[in-house]
């Protein structure tokens, strides 16, 4: 992982230079109020924490690192990720290695899968996805090298480790525990040859060879793994993987507790809620509504 780490560790001083002299200048300067009523309510609206990937303005929708959403989507996810990472999209080189450090990390420990096959019938995905990731915390580069003895300003560089081993393997485990938990057959192991989001559609195994749809969806998930990259700090299962990591726990422990706070009906289950009501439109039209349909 040279040239990402090359390029993240000169960031990284320029970031820590930025954050000292915005410390030394305004450190003292007040930038927010909190009524009581934000108080009990959440804190809507309470500025609180420093997010650099990420904003939603109210008016414009989700903004990467300073680029509007619908300026991303003709991107690949691993582009994607490498802004989120650097600040920069990838050159060929940058994007080739990104795309082999994912690939040649994607093998999924079998007890991982022995563990899904053991849960209950009834078990939600999110519960097996959370379940999964923390499970696999004995593989954790960060905790490894802690425990050895190292810098505080070097702990990125083990974190970033497990952040590439963690992505790489989720689409395989999500698609494994779509065909467990919905008994859609065998588990279909990721293939290293194939890139991010159509090994992810390969292993959901919804198409047989050959299948014009394949295509079309394979489009559709990229646009929506883009779409919900990154959604500021502050929502729920950011700001808890954060508050998780901040005590130093790896990114496995970080991870899962943030999925964990994705999972309620205000959060990602939200997701569902809206797929099953498109669902339940679709029957009642036997299809797609026209739009004079659904005035009427």
């Amino acid at each position: 992982m040279e040239l990402i780490s090359k390029k993240l560790e000169s960031r990284i001083q320029i970031w820590r230079d930025d954050v000292k002299k915005i410390h030394e200048k305004w450190g003292d300067k007040v930038i927010s109020k909190v009524t009581v009523s934000q108080a009990y309510g959440g804190m809507r609206d309470v500025i609180s924490l420093i997010c650099d990937t990420s904003r939603v303005p109210n008016d414009k929708g989700l903004i990467i690192r300073g680029i509007p959403l619908k300026e991303l989507l003709g991107r690949s996810p691993e582009e994607v990720f490498f802004l989120l990472l650097t600040g920069d999209f990838p050159d060929k080189d940058e994007l080739n290695e990104i795309k082999n450090e994912l690939k040649k990390r994607k093998e999924i420990p079998s007890y991982v899968w022995n563990i899904i096959k053991s849960m209950p019938e009834n078990s939600h995905p999110m519960t097996m996805l959370s379940t999964a990731i923390v499970a696999m915390q004995g593989e954790s580069r960060f905790s490894a090298q802690y425990e050895k003895g190292m810098k505080k300003e070097d702990y990125w560089k083990p974190t970033l480790e497990d952040a590439f081993n963690i992505v790489a393997k989720i689409p395989a485990i999500a698609a494994g525990i779509y065909r467990v938990r919905y008994k859609k057959g065998n588990i279909i192991e990721p293939d290293k040859q194939v890139d991010f989001a159509e090994d992810f559609v390969r292993m959901l195994g919804l198409f047989s060879n050959g299948d014009a749809a394949v295509g079309q969806f394979n489009e559709m998930i990229k646009i929506y793994l883009i779409s919900h990259c990154d959604h500021e700090g502050g929502n729920v299962s950011a700001f808890a993987s954060q508050t998780i990591n901040s005590t130093l726990s790896d990114l496995y422990y970080s991870i899962s507790g943030g999925f964990n706070g994705l999972a309620g009906p205000l959060h990602g289950l939200a997701n569902q809620e809206c797929a099953r009501w498109l669902l339940e439109l679709m029957k009642r039209f036997d299809g797609a509504p026209s739009k004079q349909q659904l005035i009427d």
